[in-house]
């Protein structure tokens, strides 16, 4: 694969990309970025985010507030950068120190796997982020008086069993999310906590951009919440951000020019505890950010969800739901997407036909046009589908099960279970057992670990 920039709309042009400044008075932040060159004209973009009404307003003269939105504004950064991709990266405000540095060139590095390798751009060594001095001193926060979370919802399965996770702990929690789909709000309203969310607004040349060939694709989005969400979780008195990430997002799709591809990186365990890391540098006493959900698969996690029939008619994993626009006629399955047809599977064998069935609509096991998707989940063809879904062993251990409870034999899907079993080093014997079973991975403190363990002893 090769690097053709100057082929697109004349990116090789933009040679810098600057962060200019920020502010946020009242409600609304304001972050300003620039893509210049010495043979072309610059090009500002302003992003604009709108802080929770019933929240007090961010006051950036609070240091620890600054840095927060100083945070914000370089992850912010990164939808606009990657239209050009320009070789300097130019900061205007407070330098970074090396660590600082450090974090940022990972985040804009594997944070975009999957934008270099759809763009045929080599990732090695393409993003430097300026950095000088030495660390600076972390600052100190106002600790709320008690114990209460902010819980980050997408509108899908997982963030229901975390919702059922903290409310059997007793913690007070509340929800956050970075906009409002359909069904964000309709899966906010079924849980009936109260319900923080920023308003996003990118610049519109952005898209200009894209439709004239510039650079597009995926961005870590989840790392856009994280930092976000520790600053309204700062402002609003919450001890913590949680989020539902399982333990195989850390799973990813392929290798390409020696790095690990995957689509889920700012899911994964490795982002959340440089996050972690990052946060403890800066601030003393700052809101604790983590994936309640860390230990478990998403089959484990899909048994969770199976006893909270309330909650059935309220969700949806399908991204056409969660695209920029209006979703609001969108399909709430589209029956066809890696997502769709891999939370299927994740429940099927949780679920007798009858209630999967008024779930999704259509058996999307007996659609023969579903196959292709299956061999790549499965692992029998191409590499782990582009999408937040889990590993082939997933996949395997919860088709073994509908083997055994007799509900795959007469599908479509049955020669391919067979033909995944013949490859060599499978070993089905105690997958599904396995697969249920909580893990070690954690980046989260021993009180909530104990209050997981709780509560999968009392389910």
């Amino acid at each position: 694969m090769m690097d053709q920039p100057a082929n697109r709309s004349g990116q090789a042009d933009y040679q810098r990309f600057e962060f200019l400044h920020f502010d946020s008075q009242g409600h609304t932040a304001r972050f300003y970025y620039q893509l210049s060159g010495d043979r072309v004209a610059p090009i500002r973009f302003e992003e604009r985010l709108e802080w929770p009404l019933e929240l007090p307003a961010p006051d950036q003269g609070d240091p620890a507030v600054y840095r927060c939105l100083g945070n914000i504004h370089r992850m912010l950064g990164i939808s606009y950068y990657k239209s050009c991709c320009p070789a300097e990266i130019i900061l205007h405000g407070e330098p970074l120190s090396p660590p600082e540095a450090d974090f940022w060139e990972q985040v804009y590095t594997f944070g975009l796997g999957e934008f270099f390798y759809r763009n045929d751009l080599d990732p090695r060594g393409r993003v430097r982020f300026p950095r000088r001095g030495s660390e600076r001193p972390p600052l100190v926060c106002r600790r709320p008086a008690t114990e209460r979370v902010l819980l980050l919802i997408g509108g899908g399965k997982d963030s229901a069993v975390s919702y059922e996770m903290i409310r059997a702990s007793g913690v007070p929690v509340d929800l956050f999310s970075l906009g409002s789909a359909p069904w964000i709000q309709r899966l906010a309203a079924a849980f009936g906590a109260p319900h923080r969310v920023v308003g996003r607004q990118l610049d519109p040349q952005l898209f200009q951009l894209n439709r004239a060939g510039a650079y597009n694709g995926h961005i870590p989005i989840s790392a856009c919440i994280a930092f976000i969400g520790v600053l309204v979780a700062m402002v609003g008195g919450y001890s913590a951000v949680v989020a539902s990430n399982e333990r195989t997002a850390s799973y990813g799709n392929l290798n390409w020019h020696g790095m690990e591809i995957n689509h889920q990186w700012s899911k994964g365990l490795g982002f959340e505890q440089a996050f972690q890391a990052l946060q403890r540098a800066q601030l003393v006493e700052g809101p604790d950010y983590f994936s309640l959900l860390r230990p478990l698969s998403e089959l484990a996690i899909c048994g969770l969800f199976a006893r909270r029939g309330r909650y059935f008619a309220d969700f949806t994993s399908c991204n056409t739901n969660f695209q920029l626009g209006d979703t609001r006629q969108t399909p709430r399955w589209c029956g066809r997407c890696p997502k769709c047809i891999f939370v299927y599977v994740m429940l099927a064998p949780h679920l007798e036909p009858a209630p999967l069935q008024a779930i999704f609509g259509a058996d999307l096991l007996a659609d023969a046009a579903n196959l292709p998707m299956l061999e790549a989940l499965i692992g029998l063809s191409g590499h782990k589908p582009f999408e937040c879904v889990g590993s082939p062993e997933e996949v395997l251990a919860a088709l073994s099960e509908l083997v055994r409870q007799g509900r795959l034999q007469l599908t479509p899907v049955y020669p391919l279970y067979e033909a995944a079993l013949a490859k060599p080093g499978v070993d089905i014997g105690g997958l599904w057992e396995a697969q249920l079973l909580a893990g070690p991975e954690s980046a989260f403190s021993p009180v909530w670990r104990a209050r997981f363990d709780a509560y999968l002893r009392s389910c």
